[in-house]
């Protein structure tokens, strides 16, 4: 916690400190202390929010009653890790459900009585709890093993609050960072770049939100700035309102059922709701993990399975095979939660025919286009969509957004293409609240970000062909010392496993256990 890091060479900076840089740092400081390595290590932490080792998803600018889009059980593998954390939740329960209840509206009071029970008998396995919870989890934990590290005199860890705007070599051993905030530069011997996906589209010109902030709220991005702060001015709007409220959400995915959740959990939001259009490329939200069919249902993804049979399988062929699985089991009206399973055992067990090359057409395409049809979310959250249709209120709309635009009337609609290269069609309605929620920029952008641009250009990173990731080897490297860490590996092979979808907690426990063996080996 000193200003050590302004005149000595660190030997690891960290950039970005949300779960992928927890579950690095984890097991790397546990081997360096098991080990007490003779000469200094310093290590240095560099983030840009207030908010240490939750990353975005799971601390304070998600809101603290937003949920697990799966169930503990698909959260956290099976093991030592989902154990303590269960062994946390048991203990710290009055506190936690305490804080949740001040936070939270009517379905928040709703989850809490609808599992009273298994949390009186700490049975959370099958919970969909709040993100918040595992963000309260890990940040203690990592501090408790910082404090460890204060019984060696070799070990040495900075926090710095500031953006880092570019990284170079000053020579083949050292890289300069460049602060935003700081006029020195940090040097440091080894960096992991671990920021998270890429910042959110930007889908209206940013003048918008003051030339219309009187007509419509236009919510460019639902966290980076807390969503706390624009459900309070969603509130604000709703209660000072004369006429219900036009929402519209672009995308589909988790933060789509989110947002929607949470607008339903404050009842002056809630009460104000006129309509709420959801508009996407699929023209329906993921659907419930839950079967809600009476019969059990055992689904066999027969295409996949007749693949088995063949000595050598292409990535596409894979794709395709899961592709008719889907269209059957849609046929059938049946859901995720049927699926899910099948689908993935099935394409699973075929990655391992495939060559290296396939291998990698399947982490940089086609692993993210099954996913896409393989999408569920917690009954908590499908049981509002659900009421909302029966209600006539939610409207899924199948196209692609195009613009926010003014009226002659100086009030805001949106248009839109059923297809990418049909004419717009402008809303017939008005809209009051906009939230944006698709996915984070492709690295092929314009502009990505001021960093991500930079380590682009100056060819220390190289975006692979998903452009939701950059090229690594074995070691994770991008290039020479330089390491990536969390979603930015989308699109690799690591250990002969690949690599497509990496927000999933097991998948970062995992690499990031992996990743500190490489950083450790130095030491």
């Amino acid at each position: 916690m000193t200003d050590n890091y302004r005149n000595i060479i660190q030997d690891i900076t960290f950039i970005g400190s949300g779960i992928a840089t927890s579950y690095t740092l984890i097991p790397l400081l546990n081997q360096l202390m098991a080990k007490s390595p003779q000469n200094k290590v310093n290590i240095t932490v560099i983030e840009k929010s207030e908010e240490h080792f939750t990353g975005l998803a799971y601390g304070n600018r998600s809101g603290a009653t937003a949920l697990l889009i799966t169930s503990l059980a698909d959260f956290l593998p099976e093991g030592k890790e989902r154990e303590n954390f269960i062994s946390w939740l048991s203990k710290n329960k009055e506190l936690l459900i305490e804080n949740l209840l001040d936070k939270g509206g009517v379905l928040t009071k709703n989850w809490v009585n609808t599992h009273k029970d298994e949390i009186a008998n700490n049975n959370w396995e099958n919970i969909y709890i709040p993100r918040r919870f595992f963000g309260k989890y890990i940040s203690q934990k990592l501090n408790n093993i910082i404090n460890k590290t204060k019984a060696f005199e070799t070990i040495h860890i900075n926090f710095v609050n500031d953006e880092v705007f570019s990284v170079n070599r000053e020579d083949s051993n050292v890289f300069s960072l460049q602060l935003k905030n700081n006029q020195t530069k940090l040097s440091s011997k080894k960096v992991v770049l671990s920021v998270g996906i890429p910042p959110i589209k930007q889908l209206w010109p940013k003048t918008f939100n003051q030339l219309y902030k009187d007509q419509c709220i236009l919510i460019g991005d639902p966290y980076r700035t807390g969503f706390r702060k624009n459900l309070n001015t969603i509130t604000e709007k709703a209660r000072t309102s004369s006429e219900k409220l036009n929402f519209v959400i672009i995308g589909s995915n988790a933060s789509a059922m989110e947002m929607i959740y949470k607008i339903n959990d404050i009842q002056d939001i809630k009460d104000q709701i006129n309509t709420i259009t959801v508009i996407s490329p699929q023209g329906e939200l993921p659907n419930s993990a839950v079967n809600k069919n009476t019969k059990k249902i055992v689904f066999i993804p027969n295409h996949l399975l007749k693949l088995a049979d063949k000595e050598n399988v292409t990535a596409k062929e894979i794709y395709e095979a899961a592709q008719k699985d889907l269209d059957i089991a849609e046929h059938k009206s049946y859901s995720a939660a049927i699926t899910e399973v099948p689908i993935s055992n099935g394409f699973k067990a075929l990655l391992p025919k495939l060559t290296n090359t396939e291998l990698k057409a399947f982490a940089c395409h086609y692993g993210n286009e099954i996913g896409k049809r393989q999408r569920r979310a917690g009954k908590h959250y499908t049981d509002v969509v659900d009421n909302l249709i029966k209600a006539q209120k939610l409207i899924n709309l199948k196209g692609y957004f195009e613009a926010i635009i003014p009226d002659e009337s100086d009030k805001l609609r949106f248009s839109y293409k059923i297809k990418r290269d049909s004419t717009p069609i402008i809303s017939e309605r008005t809209v009051d609240v906009v939230i944006n929620c698709t996915g984070g920029k492709t690295l092929n952008s314009e502009t990505v970000s001021p960093l991500l641009d930079q380590v682009i250009s100056s060819n220390l990173c190289t975006p692979n062909a998903s452009l939701r990731g950059f090229t690594v080897d074995e070691n994770f490297q991008a290039s020479s010392n330089l390491y990536i860490a969390g979603p930015l590996l989308a699109g690799n092979i690591i250990n002969s496993q690949a690599l497509w979808h990496i927000e999933h907690c097991g998948r970062i426990i995992y690499l990031g256990k992996e990743l500190a063996k490489q950083l450790n080996s130095s030491y």
